[in-house]
């Protein structure tokens, strides 16, 4: 009886471990700040400009110049859409408001290149799929992004990240801590 019930512990307490080989995360491979305005940007407009490269990523909508982040993730092969869920967590942000703001994802439609893509390409912006409140520069909190990684296209998720507040910076990619797709 004694060793039975040593099993059944041992069982329980690898439970957790079992459940986390299951979890896939996944950093974006392409992001941009994609700026819409007709502000002047020394001789250009700065909506033509090209932010791909940039080490920080920019959503706001409080100002003249709208500011979306854009985020492209590849989905590992092997992962069963119909059943598994995603989550989107971006980095602690590097600027942000100082109250609360509220992140909205929604899908990104279509492919873009990352070294040219501003405010002038034709992204359409699909179904809002999740949203998460977040405070000053704390960390924000997961966003479930489910509906976008099973309406995705050729092993591709594409999301625009927007602000409800003033604007806030993410570190992206180009600073080697992109925002991740976590998969489960």
């Amino acid at each position: 009886m004694r060793a039975f019930r040593f099993n059944k512990l041992y069982l329980l307490c690898l439970l957790p471990f079992a459940a986390a080989a299951n979890v896939v995360d996944v950093g974006a491979y392409k992001d941009a700040t994609v700026v819409y305005n007709t502000d002047d940007c020394d001789g250009t407009p700065c909506a033509f400009i090209n932010h791909g490269s940039d080490t920080t990523l920019t959503a706001s909508v409080q100002s003249a110049s709208v500011q979306r982040i854009l985020l492209a993730f590849a989905l590992p092969s092997g992962i069963n859409l119909a059943t598994a869920k995603c989550q989107l967590q971006m980095q602690r942000p590097v600027q942000a408001p100082s109250g609360k703001y509220t992140l909205v994802v929604s899908e990104a439609l279509g492919d873009w290149d990352e070294e040219e893509v501003n405010g002038s390409d034709k992204i359409d912006t699909g179904n809002q799929v999740g949203s998460v409140s977040a405070v000053k520069n704390e960390r924000p909190g997961v966003v479930d992004v489910t509906g976008a990684c099973r309406n995705s296209k050729d092993g591709q998720v594409g999301l625009w990240v927007d602000s409800s507040g003033p604007e806030v910076s993410f570190p992206s990619r180009d600073t080697g801590a992109a925002a991740q797709l976590r998969i489960f």
